[in-house]
């Protein structure tokens, strides 16, 4: 078993008079997602823009203006996340040697950096303030033994981005972002079995492999609106779950759970002709059960078949 909390942070916008304010909120927000027990806390894209929230606000600053010259801003929010020893991930603009990025830092427990990603596909006005895209074949960020995708809010609407990365091993998706992903992040999560963590303050959520969203909340919500919850959506994940079709996989359904009985658990949906296989027992793994019965997970079956189907003849 592999699990581990996450908390998808809705860190507002707001209204604040100076960053140092909405770095306090972030604080507070940081401390209940370890209180209840969270590896990793992911707040929003773009944490340094802390004023000018809403169209037509005569505050509104522009992205050289909120870009940071460095981290020395976040640095009372990273060193009580390392006090808390808990994960931390935020998306923020940062100037590098002329140059902006709007970028994806994750933290690990102990404070350490466990790697960046760049955003892949900036927005036209994003483009037009000079932030630079991303490269297609950034190295994945490695925390807490997991390999971590990132996508940054406009990112989402681009499928090979989550192709790219689940390709090269990706174990977790995280999404800073400014907009609510919408159905394509749910399909993907699903499509590419690739559990998804989005932050945004108006409505974050967290998407399991089989598509289904294990939590949701944000400013949209009855709670916040009557001051009865936290914008904070949390969910443990079980990174020891995978997908299987049916397409060879299914006829060994039988004997897994005959010989396993309630050391695992299998659930079978059946309108995708797919079953999702864990296991509730420290002494075995879903790849204990893949090698005995040579199970195929899911994306593995469809590549098997294209090659199949390129090598017959034309």
């Amino acid at each position: 078993m592999k699990i581990k909390q996450i908390s998808a942070v809705g860190l507002r916008v707001g209204d604040f008079d100076t960053f140092a304010d909405k770095e306090m909120e972030a604080i507070k927000l940081l401390e209940h997602c370890a209180a209840t027990g969270s590896d990793l806390a992911l707040f929003p894209e773009t944490i340094n823009i802390y004023c000018g929230d809403g169209p037509d606000n005569p505050r509104t600053m522009t992205i050289a203006e909120v870009a940071f010259n460095d981290l020395k801003p976040v640095a009372r929010l990273l060193a009580r996340a390392k006090e808390l020893k808990i994960g931390v991930g935020f998306g923020l603009f940062l100037r590098e040697n002329g140059c902006l990025h709007n970028s994806l830092l994750v933290y690990d427990k102990d404070g350490n950096n466990c790697g960046r990603y760049n955003k892949r596909f900036p927005t036209t006005g994003e483009l037009d303030a000079g932030v630079v895209p991303g490269s297609a074949d950034q190295k994945l960020i490695e925390w807490e033994g997991l390999k971590v995708a990132g996508a940054i809010c406009f990112d989402t609407q681009f499928e090979e981005l989550f192709a790219d990365q689940k390709e090269r091993g990706a174990d977790l998706m995280l999404i800073p972002s400014m907009w609510p992903g919408g159905t394509p992040v749910d399909i993907y999560a699903y499509k590419y079995s690739l559990p998804t963590v989005l932050a945004y303050c108006a409505w974050s959520k967290i998407i399991d492999i089989d598509g289904k969203i294990l939590a949701e909340t944000g400013y949209r919500s009855e709670a916040l609106r009557f001051g009865v919850s936290l914008p904070i959506a949390t969910a443990k994940i079980n990174f020891d779950r995978k997908a299987f079709h049916l397409e060879h996989n299914g006829q060994f359904i039988p004997a897994i759970e005959k010989r396993y009985g309630a050391k695992v658990k299998l659930v079978l949906d059946n309108p995708n002709s797919i079953f999702y296989l864990s296991v509730n027992s420290p002494d075995l793994t879903v790849d204990d059960i893949i090698k005995e019965y040579k199970l195929i997970v899911f994306q593995d079956m469809l590549k098997i078949y294209r090659k199949k189907l390129e090598s017959m003849p034309k």
